[in-house]
C-alpha cells in the first residue's frame, strides 16, 4: 500500500512539473508576441578600441554604468577592436575601458544613450599602468554614425523648462524641426506628411485609436504628462527595424523610472478670472468675462525599493510615482437662435409687411389658438432669457448670447516598477490610468 500511495504522488509531481512546464513555454511564447509587436524601448552603446598608432585593442573590457541606477553591462572588444553593449535603458551613462596591461583605463562619462538610437564611442588608449585612469568629460556629444535616420530628442530639463501652455507632453513635439501648427496642437502636421504617417507609442506601445489615426493622428489614449516622461524623441525620415515599420513619423515617450537616490517634487498651477481680460466678442454683446479657475495640482516621487533583510541594495529595485489633477469650473459662451415675443404670439413681419397667423388660421376655419404644450414650452424658454443678451436676427428671430457654466475634472496617475533581476536580465512595469469628466461636455458642444 505505501508502494503504491509512492507511485501515485511520483505520478502526481511528474504531472505537476509538465504543468508548470507548459505554462512556462505558453507565458514564454506570448511574451515573445508581445514584445515582437513593440517599438524598441532600449539604446545601445557601440564603438571601437585602438591604441595611439591607430591598431586595435582586442580583448578589452568595455564596462556600461548607468549613472543614475548604478546599473553595469559589460562587453569585450572582439579580434577588430569593436564592441557593442546592447538592450541599455535610456539614461546617461558612464563607459569605462581597461585592458589587463600596458594601457591606462579610460573613461567616458555623460553618454547619452536614446531610446532606438545607438550611440557611438571611439576611443583611443594611452599608454601607462592600467591603474591610471584617463577621463574624458562631455561624452554627451559623442556622434552617433550608425543610423542614417533623421530625428531630435528631448530629455530632462529641456522637458520641464521648455514653455508651452499645457503639461500634456505630446505639446513638446510642436516646437521640434519640420513640425506645422495651423491651429490648435492636434491639427499638427510633420514634414507635410497626412495624420495616417504618423505613429505615436509609449514605452514601446502604440498609444494612438487606429479607427480616428488618419483624420486625428495626434490623439491618444494615454495623455503622457510632462513630469512622467523622462524622454520623447522624434524620427522624421528613415526610420529604422527598431521602430516596427508603423509609420514615417516616429513619435516615442519614455516613462521616467526611479534611481538609487530618493527624488520627488510638488507643484500647483492656479489661473482665475480676476487675471484674465474679457473676449473682444464678448465686450460687444455686453457679456461679462468667462468664469475661469484652473488649478493644477500634482506630485512625483521616486527613488529604490529597499526592505529590511530581503532588498538592502540601491541597485536591484526602483518605483515612480506621478499623480497630476486638472481641475477646471468655468463657463463657456454658447449661442441659439429664438422667437421674437411678436412672433410667439403668431404675429410674423416680412419687411413692412405683417401678418397674425392665428387670425389668419381663424379666418380659414382652422384652429385660431396656440397648442398648450408649445405655448407652455415658448413661454419656458423666454423665461429663461434673463441670463444673456438678445440681438436682433431678422425679422422673427433673435439670438441669445449667454455663458454655460461647465466642469471639467482630469486625473493622471502613473505608476513604475523596474527591477534588475541579474546582470543581463531587467524587467519593468508601466501602469497608466487616466481620468476625464466633463459635465457637461463642452468639449464636443
Amino acid at each position: 500500500m505505501r508502494n503504491g500511495l509512492c507511485r501515485v504522488n511520483s505520478m502526481e509531481n511528474k504531472m505537476k512539473r509538465l504543468v508548470l512546464l507548459v505554462s512556462a513555454v505558453v507565458y514564454s511564447l506570448f511574451c515573445v508576441m508581445v514584445v515582437s509587436a513593440q517599438v524598441t524601448t532600449t539604446g545601445s552603446i557601440s564603438g571601437s578600441v585602438t591604441d595611439p598608432t591607430g591598431a586595435v585593442v582586442p580583448n578589452a573590457t568595455v564596462t556600461a554604468k548607468n549613472e543614475e541606477t548604478a546599473i553595469e553591462n559589460t562587453a569585450t572588444t572582439s579580434e577588430n577592436g569593436t564592441f557593442t553593449v546592447p538592450q541599455l535603458q535610456r539614461g546617461t551613462y558612464k563607459v569605462t575601458i581597461q585592458t589587463t596591461s600596458g594601457f591606462k583605463r579610460a573613461e567616458i562619462t555623460n553618454v547619452k544613450v536614446s531610446v532606438g538610437t545607438p550611440t557611438t564611442v571611439n576611443v583611443t588608449l594611452e599608454l601607462g599602468a592600467p591603474q591610471e585612469t584617463v577621463t574624458i568629460v562631455g561624452g554627451g556629444e559623442v556622434l552617433q554614425t550608425q543610423t542614417a535616420n533623421v530625428g531630435n530628442t528631448i530629455t530632462g530639463r529641456q522637458i520641464t523648462e521648455l514653455p508651452f501652455t499645457s503639461r500634456d507632453a505630446l505639446d513638446l513635439v510642436l516646437t521640434l524641426p519640420g513640425t506645422q501648427t495651423p491651429a490648435r496642437p492636434r491639427s499638427s502636421t510633420i514634414n507635410g506628411l497626412p495624420k495616417g504617417a504618423l505613429n505615436i507609442t509609449l514605452d514601446g506601445l502604440p498609444d494612438q485609436a487606429e479607427d480616428s489615426k488618419s483624420s486625428d493622428g495626434f490623439f491618444t489614449f494615454v495623455r503622457p504628462r510632462i513630469d512622467a516622461i523622462e524622454e520623447v524623441s522624434l524620427s522624421s525620415a528613415v526610420p529604422g527595424a527598431e521602430s516596427s515599420g508603423d509609420g514615417a513619423i516616429q513619435i516615442k515617450f519614455s516613462t521616467r523610472s526611479g534611481t538609487s537616490e530618493y527624488h520627488g517634487s510638488a507643484y500647483w498651477y492656479h489661473r482665475n478670472t480676476a487675471l484674465n481680460a474679457n473676449y473682444y466678442f464678448n465686450n460687444l454683446a455686453g457679456q461679462p468675462r468667462q468664469a475661469m479657475l484652473l488649478n493644477q495640482p500634482g506630485v512625483r516621487v521616486g527613488g529604490p525599493i529597499l526592505i529590511p533583510k530581503l532588498l538592502k541594495s540601491r541597485d536591484r529595485a526602483f518605483f515612480f510615482v506621478n499623480y497630476e489633477e486638472f481641475r477646471l469650473p468655468g463657463s463657456t459662451a454658447r449661442q441659439r437662435n429664438v422667437l421674437t415675443p411678436d412672433a410667439e404670439r403668431g404675429i410674423f413681419k416680412y419687411g413692412n409687411t405683417s401678418v397674425n397667423l392665428l387670425t389668419l388660421a381663424a379666418s380659414k376655419g382652422q384652429t385660431s389658438t396656440i397648442d398648450p404644450t408649445i405655448a407652455s414650452t415658448l413661454g419656458a424658454i423666454r423665461s429663461s432669457l434673463s441670463q444673456g443678451s438678445l440681438t436682433a436676427l431678422g425679422d422673427t428671430q433673435q439670438r441669445f448670447t449667454w455663458n454655460s457654466p461647465s466642469d471639467q475634472v482630469r486625473k493622471f496617475t502613473t505608476v513604475r516598477f523596474d527591477f534588475n533581476l541579474t546582470k543581463n536580465h531587467h524587467l519593468d512595469n508601466v501602469w497608466n490610468y487616466n481620468v476625464f469628466r466633463s459635465s457637461p461636455d463642452q468639449l464636443n458642444n
